[in-house]
């Protein structure tokens, strides 16, 4: 879809309110990040820049910290990553899916230290918070590093099963070469 028909459509309000790069040269963040901030593979699709910020993105999303969007960002623009992926694959982490994706990232952690979840019955709350935090953080660290590269593969075998011909098919045609006496 072109980006004429994207401003004619029901996107048009919010895309409308995207900041242009006119509007953000010379301002305090292009003068913090300079001009590597306006380079085309950090915003625009290719396949393996997208792949990598799609498993950028799933990682810190297995981290339990606040703000997963800002490391996920952060991380994307140092190693020239496609950054609207990594932001947007933390949103799988949202207040609904957080607790449960914590909870078995702790019981995960838990089994690979070989240790049982703290019962109701047997302790008491302050004593199961403080065995909480190292089952969790190894949960989280294990699952964030099996969960990058496998998104990683999965996201270059669906770009070059759909978007590549996709790609291809709608290319403009090339003018033909100029032959010269």
């Amino acid at each position: 879809m072109s980006i004429m028909r994207l401003r004619r459509s029901r996107l048009r309000p919010w895309i409308k309110k995207v900041p242009r790069q006119r509007h953000v040269r010379g301002t305090w963040l292009h003068r913090l990040l300079g001009d590597r901030l306006f380079a085309p593979g950090l915003w625009r699709p290719s396949g393996n820049r997208v792949a990598a910020g799609v498993a950028t993105g799933l990682f810190w999303a297995t981290m339990p910290i606040p703000f997963q969007m800002v490391p996920a960002g952060i991380t994307a623009y140092l190693l020239r990553f496609n950054v609207p992926a990594a932001i947007t694959c933390v949103w799988i982490t949202n207040p609904i899916t957080w607790p449960f994706i914590l909870y078995w990232q702790y019981r995960f952690g838990a089994w690979m230290l070989g240790q049982e979840g703290p019962s109701d019955a047997e302790a008491s709350i302050l004593a199961s918070l403080t065995a909480v935090p190292v089952p969790l953080l190894l949960g989280c660290l294990v699952c964030g590093l099996i969960i990058a590269p496998v998104s990683y593969l999965f996201v270059v075998f669906v770009w070059r099963l759909f978007a590549e011909p996709w790609w291809r098919s709608h290319a403009l045609p090339r003018p033909a070469a100029v032959r010269r006496p």
